[in-house]
């Protein structure tokens, strides 16, 4: 369940777009009104015929289904003429039907007692924000140039060669993306671009509306810790498990527990059983990975996409640039 705050936020959402939609409709009622007048007749015809069913359905009678008939062929051909009367004049045919934000609820919230997916992703979204540091980071100022040419004995090809690889790979991650998948799983020492390209998949999806929600593995430990014991805190649980994209920064810096280990295996099996898609970046190697975690947890990371990074520390060599 997601904290009343958002929940209210979302409603908030939906009541604005209602408004504004509504408007909307009710100016191209008075536009419609103006320059085609024998509309407004027709609407008053339409109109007579759900008077004429109520009439029939007070009256009775043998001839009830007969008179319901030829009032609903009635209300047919009305709804006829006027969807031909509005592409004469050159508008379409639906220009007078209500507008909905969401086509599932109709802008109510909620379908059968339940929160209606539109009110949830909302809700999702703004908890999103919340989570996030708003350090956003783009692909274009991914420097290829800090990355050597020499070749890599393990991989047969230089760094920067692997970094293009990798950066072609976010972007493609992006041009693809769609809400579900495994995700990527990156590896390699800091300072090498990790967090950069994750932050730049990041800033990408939030232009395209989706919900992506970015942490460091500590942080997030830490802070589903204290809402275990207090649920004032919050209850982040159902956002990183629900959001479009979760990146989880900085796995294995947070402190080794079996509480911690059980919470990574929580978090990285419960999106992926969803076939919602990760984002992991780490400064661990294998074998580290393998001696941290049990074997269910390296094992579902290893089934993502796995970028592998290799070189020295660029942000010591963009400072000494710099000086």
């Amino acid at each position: 369940m997601f904290n009343k705050e958002y929940l209210i936020k979302a409603q908030e959402l939906l009541e604005a777009e209602y408004t504004k939609n509504k408007r909307i409709v009710a100016e191209r009622r008075e536009e419609i009104s103006e320059k085609i007048p024998e509309y407004q007749k027709l609407e008053e015809e339409l109109a007579q015929t759900t008077s004429d069913i109520v009439a029939v359905v007070m009256r009775g009678g043998e001839d009830r289904a007969d008179s319901m008939t030829k009032i609903k062929n009635k209300n047919l051909s009305v709804q006829s003429r006027m969807a031909e009367i509005l592409e004469k004049n050159g508008y379409d045919a639906d220009y007078l039907k209500p507008i909905y934000y969401c086509q599932i609820c109709c802008d109510k919230g909620a379908v059968d007692g339940e929160w209606c997916d539109c009110v949830r992703r909302a809700a999702v979204k703004f908890a999103a924000e919340d989570l996030n540091n708003g350090a956003l980071c783009t692909f274009e100022d991914f420097n290829l140039s800090l990355y050597t040419d020499e070749i890599v004995p393990k991989t047969g090809r230089s760094a920067r060669d692997d970094m293009k690889r990798n950066l072609d790979c976010c972007r493609k991650f992006v041009e693809d993306f769609n809400g579900r998948g495994a995700g990527i799983f990156m590896m390699g020492a800091t300072g090498l671009g990790k967090t950069h390209l994750s932050l730049s998949i990041a800033n990408e999806l939030i232009k395209k509306g989706f919900s992506v929600v970015y942490n460091s593995v500590p942080e997030l430990v830490r802070t589903l810790n204290a809402e275990s014991f207090n649920k004032n805190q919050g209850d982040s649980m159902p956002i990183v498990s629900d959001c479009d994209l979760l990146i989880l920064d900085d796995l294995g810096a947070e402190h080794s527990s079996e509480y911690s280990a059980s919470l990574v295996y929580q978090l990285v099996n419960t999106r992926l059983s969803k076939n919602k898609p990760i984002i992991a970046s780490t400064n661990l190697d294998m074998g580290e990975i393998k001696e941290r975690y049990q074997d269910r947890i390296w094992s579902r990371l290893f089934s993502m996409r796995v970028l592998l990074f290799y070189g020295t520390d660029n942000r010591l060599k963009t400072v000494r640039n710099n000086w």
